[in-house]
């Protein structure tokens, strides 16, 4: 039982933690799911945003940025590297800031959402020197949000070229500048996890609250488990003592029938108390020195049997050449267990074959109300008896396959058990001593 209950807890705690993993990969999914639905949102926010600011007059002129360019090649910062043109961004920055706040707000509405924006140049071009004029790593704030976009998702690219020339003959002056821009546009919702937790929380309380209730649920069955083990063991402890209490009077009985002048009765009441010694025998395991088995033991047996369960019609076949192992007194054990299984579980009819040789086989089959195929595993167990109607109404301690289990293992042999269409059919086989 032990055994049984060990193989249970593993096979439970293997189960929850298979459980507990679908259910974190289930949250992470629900939690990416969200994440993505989120982002998505706020994508068409951020697109309705810079919608809104492309429609504001944000057009550069070409000598402004040029200008800005130039300084930029003379190593020159340009205002903490923020762009500024001198009629239109410089003069205008709060105004474009102000700008992006308003349609954010327009667009995040009620919707909870705490977002950052910002457009930048990170990179500029000289195409005549094919030299990169930006340093890496920097880039050029064209506006951005209040909220500074700390990890930035892409929102779009652009690509677009700067060109101006300047030309004065007087001067000598002939000079020719020619820039390609790129420029990216970036959105961050910043309180995305805060959004998603709102969410998920409860999946996440219901989810552990399962995981508890079963650990609950299990921890209580396995309480039940070994009260009803303790209680088992009490029983097995009482019937022991019993049986104990009964090799006091089954001796003061042989003495009575020693006396007795009656020889039939006398020969009745012997055969019940070996049968009663049978099952104090049982109870107690004990091994006792015993005659081997042979061919006129086997014949004296089936005899006393016949005459004993005279309602049965027994088919009996005995083939014995050589037995160097089968004791009497475990034969009579293992067959009058059987027998009577056989006749108190409804069998009118019961085949035996006995081949005893270098290898052992005994053979019993019956015609009774059988057993069913999912209780072949615990029938041998002591004590152990089928739940169903028809065992209620008939006596038994669940002892006798107990016993014939045990002798079949001290001679290392092997029972097998099958259900027949009516009856059932137990097969024990025993090896050579070697």
């Amino acid at each position: 039982m032990n055994r049984k209950k060990s193989i249970t807890v593993i096979l439970f705690s293997f189960s929850l933690i298979i459980l507990v993993a679908l259910q974190a990969y289930y949250i992470y999914n629900s939690y990416r799911l969200e994440e993505k639905d989120y982002n998505r949102q706020a994508k068409e926010i951020a697109e309705k945003v810079m919608d809104g600011m492309d429609k504001f007059d944000t057009e550069t002129h070409d000598s402004g940025l040029v200008g800005d360019f130039e300084r930029l090649k003379l190593g020159m910062s340009i205002q903490n590297e923020k762009i500024f043109f001198p009629d239109k961004f410089y003069s205008s920055e709060s105004q474009y800031s102000k700008k992006m706040e308003s349609l954010l707000k327009k667009h995040i509405g009620n919707s909870g959402f705490k977002m950052a924006m910002k457009n930048e140049i990170y990179s500029v071009m000289d195409e005549l020197k094919s030299k990169e004029i930006l340093p890496k790593g920097h880039s050029i704030i064209i506006f951005q949000s209040v909220n500074k976009v700390e990890k930035p998702i892409t929102l779009s690219n652009s690509i677009w070229s700067s060109r101006q020339s300047e030309t004065d003959t007087n001067l000598n002056i002939d000079k020719r500048y020619k820039y390609l821009v790129k420029s990216q546009a970036s959105y961050q919702l910043l309180n995305i996890e805060t959004l998603i937790l709102k969410k998920i929380i409860p999946l996440v309380i219901i989810s552990l609250l399962i995981v508890i209730l079963i650990i609950i649920l299990f921890r209580n069955s396995i309480r039940n488990l070994n009260r009803q083990e303790q209680k088992i063991a009490q029983l097995h402890t009482t019937i022991d003592s019993i049986a104990h209490e009964l090799n006091t009077p089954i001796t003061t009985l042989k003495f009575s029938i020693a006396r007795s002048s009656d020889p039939e009765s006398r020969a009745l009441l012997e055969r019940q108390i070996r049968r009663l010694e049978n099952i104090v025998a049982s109870i107690h395991t004990r091994d006792a020195e015993d005659v081997l088995l042979d061919k006129k033991n086997l014949e004296e047996y089936f005899a006393e049997v016949k005459k004993q369960h005279n309602t049965i019609r027994f088919n009996i076949r005995i083939e014995l050449s050589e037995n160097k192992r089968l004791a009497q007194n475990d034969f009579r054990q293992m067959m009058d267990n059987l027998i009577d299984n056989s006749a108190k579980y409804g069998a009118d009819e019961i085949e035996i074959d006995v081949t005893i040789n270098k290898i052992t086989e005994l053979k019993i089959s019956d015609n009774g109300i059988g057993i069913p195929d999912e209780e072949h595993r615990n029938i041998f167990e002591k004590y152990y008896r089928i739940s169903r109607e028809a065992n209620k109404h008939t006596n038994g301690l669940g002892v006798g396959l107990f016993l014939v289990k045990r002798m079949v293992d001290k001679y290392r042999g092997h029972i097998e058990v099958k259900s027949q269409e009516k009856g059932v059919s137990f097969k024990i086989t025993i090896p050579d001593e070697a």
